[in-house]
């Protein structure tokens, strides 16, 4: 199984900060489908964080031509989404998590939308987690620990308890997020994460304070085989 995917997170489509930073967020959208067209690529994972309600019907309708799959950021909107999507919509649920075989690999889908992973949700995802297959993890927070001043403002609550479970299996486990606005690469036992950096601006890395930048914006590359993951950045000026 030979198998490539488009990762995009971030994209904040109308929202006053990327217009502020004089961000052409649509434009953005268009060159990173144009290059992934480019590339052959057919599927699309975005990682979370659509931008205004009103923005949600031009958003799916441009990833018509596209299979995708989705977790939602803490910018989305459950009942605006369900609207145009429906993949892991359940009855009685006002969250979307679910999850996909594909070859080698089991892919969870959470959503940490609240900030958070519900009770309920946790519960489901230890479920999830009985398999002989290497897991794949779609959240758009982190799990693990950046130096980062976004890291200590704007993580996910009680992380912990999605890397305990994580790493009592004995399964290799990728994570892909996004939210932070920057790149990173970082291990913990069975954990490698990767943080892709948004399609709109930028977040410095930085220990002590945020500063944002529009100069750079792009998406992620996976591609799938029996025996390994390997990634690549697409980024754009």
């Amino acid at each position: 199984m030979d198998k490539k995917i488009a990762y995009i997170t971030d994209i904040h489509l109308d929202e006053k900060i990327p217009w502020n930073m004089e961000v052409d967020n649509r434009k953005n959208w268009n060159k990173i489908l144009n290059d992934i067209s480019s590339r052959g690529i057919s599927e699309i994972i975005f990682g979370g964080d659509i931008g205004e309600k009103a923005v949600n019907k031009w958003f799916f309708e441009s990833l018509q031509n596209y299979s995708i799959a989705i977790t939602l950021g803490n910018h989305d909107f459950y009942d605006e989404v369900i609207k145009h999507y429906s993949i892991g919509v359940a009855e009685k649920r006002k969250e979307l998590y679910y999850s996909q075989i594909r070859g080698y690999y089991k892919c969870i889908f959470l959503d940490s939308s609240s900030g958070a992973i519900s009770p309920d949700q946790l519960e489901w995802f230890k479920n999830e987690l009985l398999t002989k297959r290497n897991i794949i993890l779609f959240i758009h927070h982190p799990i693990l620990k950046v130096d980062a001043e976004v890291d200590k403002r704007y993580a996910l609550k009680e992380r912990y308890k999605i890397t305990t479970e994580l790493q009592n299996i004995e399964n290799n486990v990728f994570v892909f997020c996004g939210h932070y606005h920057f790149e990173d690469e970082r291990t913990k036992g069975n954990i490698l994460q990767y943080i892709t950096p948004a399609s709109s601006y930028q977040v410095e890395k930085l220990p002590n304070k945020i500063e944002v930048n529009n100069d750079t914006f792009g998406y992620r590359v996976i591609e799938l085989n029996k025996n390994q993951i390997s990634t690549e950045l697409v980024m754009f000026t």
